[in-house]
């Protein structure tokens, strides 16, 4: 038997399964880090210049208030290591300022099974038949396609994560898993309106197009003719008693 080879062949398994377990060490590693919260975010010289701002940077909720009225629901929306969060029924939370043509930008981590939102264009829309007034607008859908009932069996459909919630489905999209931190962007100007997941464009819609008005017929804004038609709005963070994690949620006007 040539002991010299053996030896040279259990050298290189040794290697190799070191190597293995390195890789699998800096997966898990990476994954770990990848769920925590961040530092409180900063603005680049670059994105001041082209007009980025902060609504929310990790510490800082000026830019919010509750959806019914002018005071901020602390008890309910928290800040947990540098992400906003729901932590009681608070109900839903918007900008104080509106925005018609915008880009927005901002980070989701979900949790088991958790559904939440952001709608945009936000602001008072009246019922055709009672005259009943309630505040809405389209809605970036965010929920866990993995887990969530009834979403799990189509999670590429009208109620998945970067949808136009029950109006356009997305295409194209990675949806990281709960536990993982996902980026989106919403792009609107001049009514034409674009959803981006993780680096991808999802969805795009022309807002008040024919195409447009025909499936909000078929929906329960039906009896809403103004829904999404709104020139301008609010941003708002619908509060579904489900915990998902916001962070570094910035915007610029266009």
């Amino acid at each position: 038997m040539d002991f010299t080879r053996v030896s040279s062949c259990f050298l290189v398994c040794i290697a190799l399964a070191c190597s293995s377990t390195s890789e699998n060490n800096q997966a898990a590693t990476t994954t770990f880090t990848d769920i925590q919260a961040a530092s409180p975010s900063r603005l680049t010289a670059e994105e001041k210049a082209d007009g980025w701002k902060f609504l929310f940077d990790g510490e800082n909720l000026e830019n919010w208030r509750s959806a019914k009225s002018d005071s901020f629901p602390s008890q309910a929306w928290v800040i947990e290591d540098g992400a906003l969060v729901l932590a009681g029924k608070g109900g839903d939370i918007v900008t104080k300022e509106k925005y018609g043509n915008f880009e927005l930008t901002w980070e989701f981590n979900l949790t088991d099974g958790s559904n939440s939102g952001i709608k945009y264009f936000v602001d008072s829309i009246t019922h055709k038949t009672t005259g009943a007034t309630v505040i809405n607008g389209p809605e970036y859908q965010i929920i866990d396609d993995l887990n969530y009932e009834g979403i799990k069996d189509d999670p590429n459909g009208l109620s998945s994560t970067g949808s136009l919630y029950l109006l356009y489905a997305p295409e194209n999209k990675t949806l990281r898993p709960a536990g993982q931190w996902n980026n989106a962007r919403i792009i609107a100007k001049n009514g034409e309106v674009e959803h981006w997941l993780n680096g991808r464009k999802v969805l795009s819609y022309q807002k008040g197009s024919e195409d447009f008005r025909r499936k909000i017929v078929e929906t329960k804004f039906k009896d809403y003719p103004d829904y999404g038609l709104a020139p301008e709005g609010h941003i708002l963070l619908t509060d579904h008693q489900d915990q998902v994690y916001f962070r570094n949620i910035k915007i610029r006007k266009l």
